[in-house]
């Protein structure tokens, strides 16, 4: 009887090492599976700053855009104010024809200020045009950005959906060898 004893006993203490073995195993995969998340977020923390970087680029864009815009308006003012003092330059021209040669003269510099003002609205529609055109190119790399920490954060999830149920295999395991090591324990009258 007490062979067979002993018997047992080798067969548990065999079961117990192969559990330990399994046991060790799936800690190696866990501290490797930490080891990769902690990665993982490193990458999605500098992809964070690397995206408020682009939004703090793209708010001052837009500021100096709305900067010309209203510059744009202060010029447009201008013009209507110009265009009301040639209207009362013309009435007085048909009125007064001993200033004829004065009015022309003024005329002649308001349309000079006129094609300043022309040149000033094409440098700034060029400006504008620019200033949208890199405006969409930082639009489609933030995108790009998006779509690729989209698809990181769903790699990241399901590793962390895998490393959740290998735990909880680790717990089932864990507890049927504390519920076997206590049947052992009952059987051989150790508790």
């Amino acid at each position: 009887m007490e062979n067979q004893i002993l018997e047992i006993l080798k067969e548990i203490n065999g079961k117990l090492d192969k559990h330990s073995e399994q046991l060790d195993a799936h800690g190696e995969i866990l501290k490797s599976h930490t080891v990769l998340l902690n990665e993982h977020s490193g990458i999605l923390k500098s992809h964070t700053e690397l995206l408020n970087e682009h939004s703090g680029i793209l708010k001052a864009h837009s500021k100096t855009l709305q900067e010309h815009g209203d510059i744009l308006n202060s010029h447009t003012e201008k013009f209507t104010e110009h265009g009301d003092i040639l209207n009362s330059h013309t009435e007085k021209f048909t009125e007064q024809g001993d200033i004829l040669n004065s009015h022309t003269e003024k005329f002649k510099e308001q349309g000079d200020i006129l094609n300043s003002h022309t040149e000033t609205f094409k440098e700034h529609g060029q400006i504008l045009s620019s200033l949208r055109t890199g405006q969409e190119s930082l639009k489609a790399e933030i995108d790009g950005m998006r779509i690729e920490n989209a698809k990181e954060f769903g790699q990241i999830k399901e590793q962390l959906s895998n490393v959740e149920a290998s735990i909880d295999i680790l717990k089932d395991e864990t507890w049927d060898n504390k519920k076997n090591i206590y049947r052992i324990k009952n059987t051989m009258g150790l508790s």
